[in-house]
């Protein structure tokens, strides 16, 4: 097939703790996704769709892929991630992932609990929060967060308020970067863990983020996620014991099956000292990146036995599958 391979490219001299390109791909990341996908037998060509949008039509058009395997995070705005799917639908390009529809939603953080709440999964009490004079009392500890974010953006150690005292300055400090609004949730004492799908692949198993902190309100923050993620191990399967392992594959297929989630996409959970299983977000555009602390798919699907090149595979395998006119099938198991 030919293949365009669709991106936001990371430009400069992007430190790792600078938010601002935090979703973007380096052109050496691109560069080995091509290679991977090309050695199965398509061409590919790597496209960077920041800027022009007209010229990004014209280039696509001339290009006439059979498949857009898309990786752009959108640059701008709560609608960011599904803008490109959008395009390609007008552009009657068939594309990898998730629809725009379920993009927008899931990029939306408290739309988005809301949804998986009514599929009778446990989610953190909480409210959206876009004036800090407005704030309820809300019983400690909390963390805050912005509403429509992802890749840990906005979320440090800082974020987590155990002192009432502090909540309204760290809500207003937050609205003053994300102004369209901030998470103040109930802070879930646990672990970190996240569950990828695959559609012909099925759940893979779970990922627990180990990382050395006695601290219990430590949390999976921007920090580790990208500045030190040499300080995150990707444990594979979590060891959570067969019972929490049951109830968090259920939770998991309930999101993604609520949340319409196509292709492939990856569920984020905590899990309580005492086994609960609580929804914290849903990554639809997950890393395809082979970069350390991004590749958790990668590391998973490897424990089904699936290599790199299969993963991708199955990613464009879907695709048939992902016409907007049928409906969505729920997650199957692994």
């Amino acid at each position: 097939m030919r293949i365009a391979l669709t991106f936001n490219q990371r430009r400069g001299d992007c430190s790792p703790d600078d938010e601002s390109q935090a979703e973007f791909d380096t052109l050496d990341a691109i560069a080995t996704i091509a290679r991977l996908v090309a050695s199965l037998g398509h061409h590919v060509t790597p496209i960077d769709v920041t800027g022009s949008i007209p010229a990004l039509v014209d280039r696509l058009t001339k290009l006439a892929p059979d498949v857009v395997l898309n990786l752009a995070e959108g640059e701008r705005g709560a609608f960011r991630e599904a803008f490109y799917p959008a395009l390609f639908e007008q552009l009657g390009l068939p594309y990898t992932g998730s629809a725009p529809a379920t993009l927008a939603v899931c990029l939306e953080k408290a739309l988005a609990k809301r949804v998986v709440a009514s599929a009778r999964v446990r989610v953190p009490r909480g409210e959206l929060v876009r004036d800090a004079d407005a704030l309820c009392d809300l019983p400690g500890p909390l963390i805050v967060k912005p509403n429509s974010e992802g890749s840990s953006k906005g979320i440090t150690r800082a974020s987590v308020i155990d002192d009432p005292a502090c909540l309204r300055d760290r809500v207003r400090t937050l609205l003053a970067r994300y102004p369209g609004g901030v998470l103040v949730e109930e802070f879930v004492v646990g672990i970190d863990v996240a569950v990828g799908w695959v559609d012909g692949l099925g759940l893979l198993p779970a990922i627990w983020y180990r990382y050395d902190d006695p601290d219990p309100l430590a949390i999976y923050d921007y920090a580790r996620k990208h500045v030190h993620p040499d300080c995150v191990e990707n444990v594979v399967p979590a060891p959570l014991g067969e019972d929490v392992t049951r109830r968090l594959e259920d939770a998991a297929r309930r999101a993604f099956g609520a949340l319409g989630v196509r292709g492939y996409g990856r569920a984020d959970f905590r899990i309580t000292p005492e086994g609960d299983v609580v929804f914290l977000e849903m990554n639809p555009l997950p890393s395809l990146t082979l970069a350390t602390g991004h590749d958790e798919l990668y590391v998973a699907a490897a424990r089904t036995g699936t290599s790199v090149r299969g993963l991708l595979a199955a990613i464009l395998e879907a695709v048939p599958r992902c016409d907007a006119t049928e409906p969505v099938p729920l997650p199957r198991s692994a």
